[in-house]
């Protein structure tokens, strides 16, 4: 029998959480819906991240209104609670940048999907070392479009 390898997660690009490429993750509209979670009932919640390090997210307005705001949580599975994840800034080394929560305002709010620009959507990146699932939160999740993936490197 030959020899099959298993990454179990691991990659070198990022791997969106949704399925395949430019599947778009489901984020809460309440973070009360992330309250109360026990070991048994968070298998359901989030998404997995399969022990990877870094959380890539983007995130683009849908033309409904004008703006909106996402939250990203993160979630241990040795301490069974969710906590709000911090940007990284400068790779490794660098502390965390405080920044929880990701805008889209202003100007890329009032352009329609097809006809915005790479400047009119927001990117960022978390550090996720030993962080199990994450989860979104947005007060209106269908006026935003969001998309997540884990890598290794």
């Amino acid at each position: 029998m030959p020899l099959r390898y298993n990454t179990w997660g691991r990659t070198r690009s990022p791997k969106n959480l949704a399925g395949p490429h430019g599947s778009e993750v489901t984020p809460y509209e309440n973070v009360s819906s992330l309250a109360g979670v026990t070991a048994a009932a968070v298998g359901g919640l989030g998404y997995a991240t399969e022990n990877q390090r870094y959380l890539h997210v983007l995130v683009e307005d849908s033309n409904e209104d004008d703006g909106e705001t996402v939250t990203a949580f993160g979630y241990c599975h040795a301490f069974l609670r969710w906590f709000p994840l911090m940007t990284t800034v400068g790779g490794t080394t660098a502390a965390q940048s405080g920044t929880q929560e990701i805008s889209i305002a202003g100007e890329d709010a009032d352009a329609a999907i097809a006809s915005q620009v790479p400047t009119d959507r927001q990117y960022r990146v978390y550090e996720i070392a030993g962080v199990d699932r994450v989860a979104f939160v947005c007060a209106d999740a269908s006026e935003i479009n969001l998309f997540a993936a884990c890598s290794t490197f």
